[in-house]
């Protein structure tokens, strides 16, 4: 389970009324031409260590079945660039701001490139394709539906620190294959409802606020992080049946 950053909450200037931009799907198009280039970097610097040795013992000891020093550092800094910068984001640069995104989009690339050697590429297509019908769905629920997902949005960020504790338990001291495999489905399904709450709430903040601050840079990020959670969980449930 990979990082998640909430958007933080915006109040708007003092004195602004709220205004109906007509500019919002130009605005989500742009959200996602963001979100979409995260994902092909990630991508791509996956392919690309995957098919090179000596890369690949730059950052994994294959002897010893671990990480060497960068490794660890690749698949740590996500983490520290979200608790950091997350909520710094919005006020940053644009360039500073994308150059974040960019970075962690690299380090899971990185810590991705051993997919390619543990699972068939027949896996990875169907998960990626699942991954993409589900990501679309729900977020295109979240873009049009009328109900208020505030609600549901908040218990799916609480139940992420259930699911935490969780991985954490069956990893170390229950070691059960169906317990792992039944917390895949469930990640799967929180972070597809999240990419339903963060669009609503995305849309919504640009009705209200217009494009203020980073606010695409910060929303493609959690769509990003959404959309890769996803996968690599629907990557594990379909690789189990290999």
């Amino acid at each position: 389970m990979q990082g998640y950053q909430q958007q933080p909450a915006y109040q708007p200037p003092v004195g602004r009324t709220p205004q109906l931009h007509t500019g919002v799907s130009q605005f989500m198009n742009g959200v996602y031409a963001w979100m979409t280039a995260g994902v092909a970097v990630t991508a791509a610097v996956a392919y690309g260590i995957s098919q090179s040795p000596q890369m690949l013992m730059t950052f994994f000891d294959f002897r010893n079945g671990g990480m060497t020093g960068l490794g660890w550092v690749a698949m740590l800094a996500p983490i520290g660039l979200l608790l950091i910068f997350g909520r710094r984001m919005m006020n940053m640069s644009r360039g500073a701001a994308t150059a974040i995104f960019m970075v962690l989009a690299v380090c899971y690339g990185i810590t991705f490139s051993l997919i390619p050697l543990v699972f068939a590429v027949g896996t990875i297509f169907k998960a990626f394709v699942a991954t993409m019908g589900m990501f679309g769905a729900m977020a295109a629920f979240g873009y049009l539906t009328k109900k208020d997902l505030t609600g549901i949005g908040q218990f799916l960020l609480m139940a992420l620190f259930g699911i935490i504790i969780a991985s954490l338990v069956n990893v170390f001291f229950v070691k059960s294959a169906a317990a792992h495999m039944a917390i895949d489905v469930v990640v799967v399904l929180v972070f597809a409802g999240l990419t339903a709450y963060d669009t609503q709430k995305l849309k919504q903040i640009y009705l209200v606020h217009g494009a203020v601050g980073n606010i695409a840079i910060l929303g493609a990020l959690n769509l990003y992080l959404d959309f890769i959670n996803i996968f690599i969980h629907l990557l594990s449930l379909f690789g189990s049946r290999d």
